[in-house]
């Protein structure tokens, strides 16, 4: 593994690791407004969202279809939107379980990614790194200061 990629992978560890401190001091996880109308679990399930987004684009980018990666910021609105109605019907319980195994999914596909791979540029026009900072480690900073700061 390259030290690229160790750095990401460092990246999104030390990231995702705060976003859970940050949730499991939120108290009434259910309740609590974090972002506008959504609560910590709906946060929870945006952030899996997010992170098997970025897992797609690893995968696509691996087998040689990064091309078939078109997102584009115009979606980012409406694709929150499905995600937080996916939040409200979730349990928490089952919510950090998604979280989970979209981080792993992430992360494993980020540690199985050559190096060369990272510059590559998608359908969408960003290079493999890029979705990787913001799709994961930049997201969880981002909602990790939102959790906390719902804590106080």
């Amino acid at each position: 593994m390259s030290e690229r990629v160790k750095t990401l992978i460092a990246d999104l560890e030390r990231e995702r690791e705060a976003f859970i401190a940050a949730l499991d001091a939120v108290p009434n996880p259910e309740g609590r407004k974090v972002v506008e109308t959504w609560d910590a679990r709906d946060l929870v399930i945006h952030a899996a969202f997010w992170s098997e987004h970025g897992a797609n684009a690893l995968e696509l980018a691996a087998n040689g279809r990064g091309a078939e990666f078109t997102y584009d910021s115009t979606q980012t609105d409406a694709m929150n939107a499905v995600t937080a109605a996916a939040g409200h019907a979730t349990s928490f319980a089952d919510a950090r379980g998604r979280e989970a195994a979209a981080y792993e999914r992430f992360r494993t596909a980020l540690a199985d990614l050559a190096e060369d791979v990272l510059d590559l540029q998608l359908g969408n026009g960003d290079a493999v790194e890029d979705v990787v900072r913001y799709d994961g480690p930049d997201h969880y900073a981002e909602h990790s200061a939102q959790l906390r700061a719902a804590s106080r």
